[in-house]
């Protein structure tokens, strides 16, 4: 903003004492917030942001906006009504949606909708990204505060399963040596043995966070969600992308070309991330093998950018070019990222090293941040960007390379043991009593007397860290993992998106396939005598609480395997009605206090009832269901002939586009496409 045009009006504002600076643009009139920057102090950014979308200032006044003062006549308190979600009656909550927060909390008390899931289905909060009904999103505030305030007691544990908060069952699965979802359960567990889509993840967080095992290995597989299970971003076309690490952005030109190479071999759709590493898109999950094998054999590993864990180091160059530099920045930013590799935590880590105040690398917006000075290095933590930024806090000045590492080990080991599932560093910060001061006390001072039992921690993790991406590649078991089909080693296009040339790309189409709505195609218990039995499998290739995708010539099932339950086996159809993904076989399965079986959509999240298909988060949206048998140790599926389902299946996704005001443009089942010529 230069000042220079007269549409835009600017109000600042600044307090030394508390290093927070704010300057707010507004319409010429002042009848309307246009954008803002926020430094020191982020807490209003919600509110602003959502301000910031609406025709006028809701009644507030500019100067107001602009020194954090309340509203004409208006108190100084909180206008959330004391649920902490800082939001008004007629702000948003769920803006994927436009839901407000006084809709939710209608839906909440009209509908007696006292959980997340009774939630999504009485008003479709959260159904969109989901950011808002995370463990840590303003829609649980929401609940907690209108639950106490009806008299009801709200659930602090994890789900129907485990009644403990993840900081009780981190300390009860570090102090009982636990080793599996399995123990776990036993020892804490209630109704169900199998858990549900909600606490198997938080135990499999924090079993990596512990012991840090291979994530697929011994069961673990069925406990992680999709970018865990398949060592890659899951993307909204039931594809993946593949990240390798490039430790402080350093990469050889050879490295490059051995990307390159593979991405073009296999089609995919490449770019600089955000985080200074190169990512492809759109590899299929039958593919993902071979693609790790060959990035591995180049001399690359798993960026994990799929996981909840250390996803990178961003450095500025430092003293190797920038005349301007006080230390080796990008040496710094390589030994972090060795270090910390492989570190799983309730929730993503980023880092950065810049070589000098000029803070190049943004290393005040990370979880962990260092600046270089002339004695050494400035330590920061607990910033992010985001929805929600937050600046770092200093926590150490002038450190040696050598007293940042320690502090670090002592930092995230302590934040992975206390921290909420879903909880970033900085709001991790914000609830700790004593803030940032209680927290130098800690890691610093050692005034708990744990430092050695963290670093200890640190070490113990470090020492069991391996390259995922290299043990799927050489390990024909977990290559097995990846099959397509159950049934058949055949393999087919199980895309539904229409691809188009941008920017000399293949990019799917940037909008995304309608919502199947109304009734299911099929029922099992209408099946017809024209219906036949089809292989799907042998019993001993499904996995224990989980399920595979079955063949059936160009549609495809989902077959899940459930050995706790009374109905041990059952089958759906694997096209998700939600933005029509073929991805069912990939979600995670789960069970009810009521005994309903339960299977959540693993890209969107959407719950369905494994025995009738019925949609649970969304009754408008429900699955196609069919009978199974087991004999002789062989799976049989009973389902319409091939050529009748793709028939039925067609018609129904064309309505769907038709509906939507949309051109239906992808056939189910097309060949796939043959590698691109690779000369260069």
């Amino acid at each position: 903003y230069s000042g220079k045009d007269p549409s835009l009006k600017v109000i600042e504002s600044k307090d030394d004492l508390n290093d927070t600076y704010r300057r707010l643009f507004f319409s010429a009139d002042g009848s309307k917030l246009m954008g803002g920057i926020l430094i020191g102090d982020a807490k209003d950014y919600s509110k602003l942001l959502q301000l910031s979308k609406k025709d006028d200032l809701a009644g507030n006044d500019p100067v107001a906006l602009a020194f954090k003062l309340p509203p004409p006549g208006a108190s100084s308190a909180v206008a959330d009504g004391g649920d902490g979600t800082g939001l008004t009656d007629d702000d948003p909550i769920c803006t994927c949606l436009g839901l407000s927060k006084g809709q939710v909390r209608n839906a909440i008390i009209d509908m007696e909708a006292y959980t997340i899931p009774l939630i999504k289905k009485a008003c479709k909060a959260g159904t969109g990204c989901g950011g808002c009904v995370t463990p840590v999103g303003e829609v649980p505030k929401l609940l907690t505060h209108t639950l106490k305030k009806l008299g009801k007691a709200g659930s602090s544990g994890i789900c129907c399963h485990i009644k403990f908060s993840r900081k009780e069952l981190f300390d009860i699965i570090k102090v009982k040596e636990l080793k599996s979802f399995e123990e776990v359960m036993s020892e804490v567990g209630e109704g169900s043995p199998d858990g549900c889509e909600l606490c198997k993840p938080v135990v499999a967080s924090i079993l990596s966070g512990l012991w840090n095992d291979h994530a697929l290995k011994e069961g673990r597989d069925q406990i992680q969600d999709t970018n865990d299970r398949f060592l890659a971003n899951i993307q909204k076309t039931g594809t993946y992308s593949v990240i390798p690490r490039c430790p402080g952005g350093d990469i050889t030109p050879d490295t490059l070309i051995a990307f390159a190479t593979t991405a073009k071999k296999y089609g995919l759709w490449t770019k600089i991330t955000g985080a200074q590493r190169l990512g492809m898109y759109g590899a299929k999950v039958h593919d993902l093998p071979d693609i790790f094998k060959e990035l591995v054999d180049a001399g690359m590993e798993t960026g994990q950018a799929y996981g909840k864990a250390l996803r990178t180091v961003k450095s500025c160059v430092g003293t190797s070019w920038c005349r301007y530099g006080q230390q080796d920045s990008v040496t710094m930013a390589v030994t972090l990222e060795n270090r910390y590799k492989g570190l799983r935590a309730p929730h993503k880590i980023k880092m950065a090293a810049s070589g000098c105040l000029r803070e190049c690398a943004e290393a005040q917006g990370k979880d962990v941040g260092v600046i270089a000075t002339q004695a050494g290095y400035n330590l920061f933590v607990c910033g992010n960007g985001g929805a929600k930024p937050a600046h770092a806090k200093l926590l150490a000045t002038d450190c040696s390379v050598e007293q940042c590492l320690q502090y670090v080990d002592r930092f995230l080991m302590y934040y992975i043991s206390t921290a909420k599932h879903l909880q970033r560093t900085a709001p991790w910060l914000a609830e700790l009593e004593g803030g940032i001061d209680y927290l130098k006390k800690v890691v610093i001072d050692d005034s708990l007397g744990i430092a050695a039992d963290l670093e200890a921690m640190m070490e113990r993790n470090r020492s069991h860290e391996k390259c995922e991406w290299k043990e799927v590649a050489y390990d024909e078991g977990l290559r097995r993992k990846f099959k397509q089909f159950a049934n058949t080693d055949a393999f087919h296009d199980s895309e539904q998106i229409e691809y188009i040339d941008v920017r000399g790309q293949r990019h799917p189409n940037l909008y995304s396939p309608p919502d199947i709505l109304g009734p299911a195609l099929y029922r099992k218990e209408k099946a017809s005598d024209g219906w036949e039995w089809i292989f799907a499998g042998l019993v001993s290739a499904y996995p224990k609480n989980g399920g595979l995708s079955v063949k059936h010539g160009t549609q495809e099932l989902a077959v899940f395997h459930l050995p706790h339950a009374e109905e041990q086996w059952l089958a759906t159809q694997n096209l998700c009605p939600h933005r029509q993904a073929l991805s069912i076989s990939r979600g995670l399965v789960g069970v009810q206090p009521n005994g309903t079986l339960t299977v959540a959509d693993p890209i969107y999240k959407t719950t369905y009832n494994l025995q009738t298909g019925d949609g649970i988060s969304n009754p408008n949206l429900n699955l196609s269901t069919f009978n199974i048998k087991v004999e002789n140790g062989k799976v049989f599926v009973q389902v319409p002939p091939c050529s009748e389902m793709e028939e039925a299946f067609e018609k129904t996704i064309q309505e769907s586009f038709k509906a939507d005001g949309k051109e239906f443009k992808k056939k189910t089942g097309g060949p796939v496409s043959v590698p691109k010529d690779l000369s260069w």
